[in-house]
């Protein structure tokens, strides 16, 4: 799966908007919307910021989604 689409759908099990995932990591709506658009991958501090926004015990999950892509 990609990283980006692993985290559309868990910030829509969570009812969340762009905007409101945004408020909670401290990250811009513009950049979410990139990352959620599949445009860029996130840094990794950006990944632990959204793992922590969206209450993720296993940030490994989506830290592993991202170095997968940046490796293939």
């Amino acid at each position: 799966m990609l990283f980006h689409t692993r985290l559309k759908e868990l910030r829509q099990q969570q009812n969340l908007t762009l905007r409101k995932l945004g408020e909670k990591a401290g990250v811009s709506y513009s950049i979410l919307n990139t990352i959620e658009n599949g445009r860029i991958q996130p840094s990794n501090d950006v990944v632990i910021a959204l793992t922590i926004a969206l209450k993720i015990e296993d940030k490994e999950e989506l830290l592993s989604l991202v170095r997968n892509a940046s490796e293939g």
